[in-house]
């Protein structure tokens, strides 16, 4: 009889639910707002537990604690090793842009976490920067990639801080800086935040979480900055949730077959 397996991953912004069955293959996925009114979480969860009679549940994110359903608990740097380890069994460094921290991590090729960064005090360089100062300079989030790639300007912004980059941004407006050069002297800054991170330029570098979902141009920007090819996996932004359920699978069968 199949088994299912149920990662979910909180965030401060979405929650990703990834039900794989055990072959690790993705059977089912959802994304929805973590801080909506009259949040569902719990009852779309138990349906989805329900529907596919789940055997084991791991959750993860800045709300995993939140998950009562949960069998497991791990925090996102696990659970984003064990994601990117499943597709990829190698060495590697792991860049995840969420919605309002930066996480880098080095992952062997077993999954283990040998090393890792967060940067968790300060929103810059985050989803949620990134929203701010494209308002601030009236382009569409979903465009900016699109923008961005016409562009030939190495002109990035000097602030790290949001409220300083939205004053900067203006600056630029006033000086007729084109909406192209605005997109890529945003994603520029970005990657000039996480290039001051301590990291291993030898290995390959996989680009994970809604940024790189939704702003794949950093890929480009990334890669020129550490001169190391990246990778955006396929739905980058489910890649926690997907090692979670990975790692639930894996409990879940050493359970049943615990070590002599």
């Amino acid at each position: 009889m199949q088994k299912f397996f149920l990662g979910v991953d909180i965030g401060s912004l979405y929650t990703k639910l990834v039900v794989i069955n055990s072959n690790c293959v993705i059977v089912h996925s959802d994304i929805f707002k973590t801080m909506a009114r009259n949040n569902k979480r719990d009852d779309v969860i138990d349906q989805v537990i329900n529907q596919f009679k789940v055997d084991y549940t791991c959750s993860t994110g800045y709300g995993r604690k939140l998950l009562k359903a949960a069998d497991l608990i791990k925090t996102e740097l696990y659970c984003a090793s064990a994601g990117v380890t499943q597709l990829n069994p190698i060495d590697k460094t792991i860049i995840d842009i969420g919605g309002e921290d930066i996480k880098l991590l080095k992952s062997d090729k077993n999954g283990k976490v040998v090393d890792f960064y967060m940067n968790s005090k300060c929103a810059a360089g985050t989803g949620a920067f990134i929203t701010e100062v494209a308002e601030r300079a009236e382009l569409d989030v979903l465009d900016m990639s699109r923008l961005a790639a016409k562009s030939t300007s190495d002109k990035e912004l000097n602030s790290f801080c949001t409220v300083f980059a939205k004053t900067e941004i203006m600056k630029w407006i006033f000086d007729d800086t084109s909406d192209e050069d605005l997109a890529k002297g945003i994603y520029i800054s970005i990657a000039n935040r996480i290039q001051k991170i301590p990291t291993d330029n030898s290995l390959p570098v996989y680009l994970i979480g809604g940024v790189a979902q939704y702003h794949p141009y950093l890929q480009n920007i990334i890669g020129e900055k550490f001169n190391v090819r990246v990778t955006i996996p396929e739905k980058p932004q489910l890649i926690n949730a997907f090692g979670a359920a990975c790692i639930a699978q894996k409990s879940f069968v050493n359970h049943l077959n615990p070590e002599p």
